[in-house]
């Protein structure tokens, strides 16, 4: 843990941050194995608010920002003024790689036409579960899939073969499924986009899951009731810091800040970058990562249960006065 506190107190050296912005609390769908539905409310983040909280943060020259995503516990879209965001986040902060997602139901050619109007570089991600409407609705609700087809298509038809600032991605939820069940329109789309990434469910808990198999509805409904509760007794908790507690600066619509993505109610809340200066709210979430390491994550109320590996950002050797640093997710 020394090497986390020192970072920022060692000359050239500055300490690593990653950011996750959420345009909205909202979401326009309810997934069954969501993991931060159960923070969704109704508060949009305004541009000017943004504006103000990222310029500080540029600023600052005891922190950097290594990687940003603009969406975090809602659907970005949701918010009107989306297009505004990814400008002022871009613009303030140029050289962090951007990327955003979203469920791909509200990309409209009025959306689509306002997102790729935007000069600076990002890059989109259209999420989808397993790789037909059978698996993608059941967890996201009947006719999604042929929504989210449409506006994935809608996109990439309108960016054209113009990359110079707009890159598109598939991020899909893996349900164990072969390729021969994909659903043909979504293997032609497959074929036209930039990047492809294919995960395991994340559960609740912090825990990924592999799934065996997908049967008949009834089976289904089963399959996913228990995946949702997480209860996996030869799932150990490790016992010390996750690599996103101390790294990670998750940003809600109302300026509180949470130590990680599936962070949850008042005791993950490390700050609020509307009121303080970003090295407060970064002091506060490396003190949270202290605890855990000196303490052990049985010890954490808020972190005891949780699946997330363990992981560092920081090497455990390292030069006075150099920065070596590796992003472990």
């Amino acid at each position: 843990m020394r090497d986390v506190l020192d970072i920022r107190s060692t000359t050239n050296m500055v300490h690593p941050i990653w950011l996750w912005i959420d345009p909205t609390s909202r979401c326009n769908l309810a997934c069954r194995l969501c993991y931060t539905k159960f923070s969704h409310g109704k508060l949009d983040l305004e541009p000017s608010q943004l504006e103000e909280t990222l310029g500080r943060l540029a600023a600052s020259d005891t922190l950097e920002v290594k990687g940003i995503h603009l969406n975090w516990r809602g659907e970005p879209l949701m918010n009107p003024r989306f297009n505004e965001l990814l400008a002022i986040t871009r613009r303030l902060l140029p050289d962090a790689p951007l990327q955003w997602h979203t469920n791909g139901t509200m990309l409209t050619a009025k959306r689509v036409k306002e997102i790729l109007a935007v000069p600076y570089t990002h890059k989109i991600f259209v999420s989808l579960d397993g790789g037909n409407a059978r698996s993608h609705d059941l967890n996201r609700g009947q006719g999604n899939f042929h929504k989210t087809m449409g506006g994935l298509r809608r996109l990439l038809d309108m960016r054209g073969d113009d990359r110079r600032f707009a890159t598109i991605g598939v991020y899909q939820i893996d349900l164990n499924q072969t390729e021969e069940a994909y659903d043909p329109e979504f293997v032609e789309l497959l074929g036209r986009v930039d990047d492809y990434v294919k995960v395991t469910p994340l559960l609740p808990g912090g825990a990924h899951s592999n799934v065996t198999e997908i049967g008949d509805l009834e089976s289904d409904k089963t399959l996913y009731d228990r995946m949702l509760q997480d209860i996996n007794p030869n799932l150990p908790v490790p016992g010390g810091s996750c690599f996103w507690a101390g790294h990670t600066l998750c940003l809600a619509p109302d300026g509180k800040v949470s130590v990680c993505v599936i962070s949850h109610g008042r005791a993950g809340v490390v700050g609020n970058l509307f009121d303080e200066t970003p090295e407060a709210v970064v002091d506060r979430a490396v003190a949270f990562r202290r605890m855990l390491e000196s303490a052990g994550r049985a010890c954490v109320g808020h972190c005891s249960t949780c699946r997330k590996p363990e992981g560092d950002v920081l090497p455990k050797h390292k030069q006075r006065g150099q920065s070596k640093l590796t992003e472990i997710a």
